[in-house]
């Protein structure tokens, strides 16, 4: 399953974080919810300090749940 990734919204985000993946990566993922939709959160960090946060789009718990699953299973990209 390949996900399409976009740059996230400038509208401030209260999301609440529900799962997450080891910080111990350059790459961490967020299982978010919120307003009864949940999304994944993706943020690589550089060598430099720097960070690129990226978004999914907003689906039904149920759906992000099973993405997520996918995801951590090595099914997702």
């Amino acid at each position: 399953m390949r996900l399409v990734w976009h740059e996230p919204s400038k509208v401030q985000d209260r999301a609440r974080v529900v799962a997450w993946s080891c910080h111990c990566r350059s790459i961490v993922y967020e299982l978010r919810r919120m307003g009864g939709q949940s999304y994944i959160r993706r943020t690589e960090y550089d060598n430099d300090g720097g960070e690129r946060v990226l978004e999914t789009y907003r689906w039904s718990y149920k759906k992000a749940a099973e993405v997520w699953a996918a995801l951590l299973q090595g099914q997702a990209v």
